[in-house]
């Protein structure tokens, strides 16, 4: 099986703006996620931010 690591917000590039979601509705979601599966199969909401070395985790405030 294959065992998710990344949950991408999504890049601003032209054509994917129907798939935003904000990022208090991101958040939400994984909530939503944690609730229902086990640590290991819950990804990391990130987000990749221009001139940054990593992916920027999301958490919650």
């Amino acid at each position: 099986g294959v065992l998710p690591y990344y949950l991408h917000q999504i890049d601003h590039v032209q054509g994917t703006l129907h798939f935003e979601v904000d990022d208090a509705r991101a958040l939400e979601l994984v909530d939503a996620l944690r609730q229902r599966l086990p640590g290991y199969l819950l990804p990391r909401l990130v987000r990749e931010e221009p001139g940054q070395p990593a992916k920027t985790p999301l958490q919650s405030p």
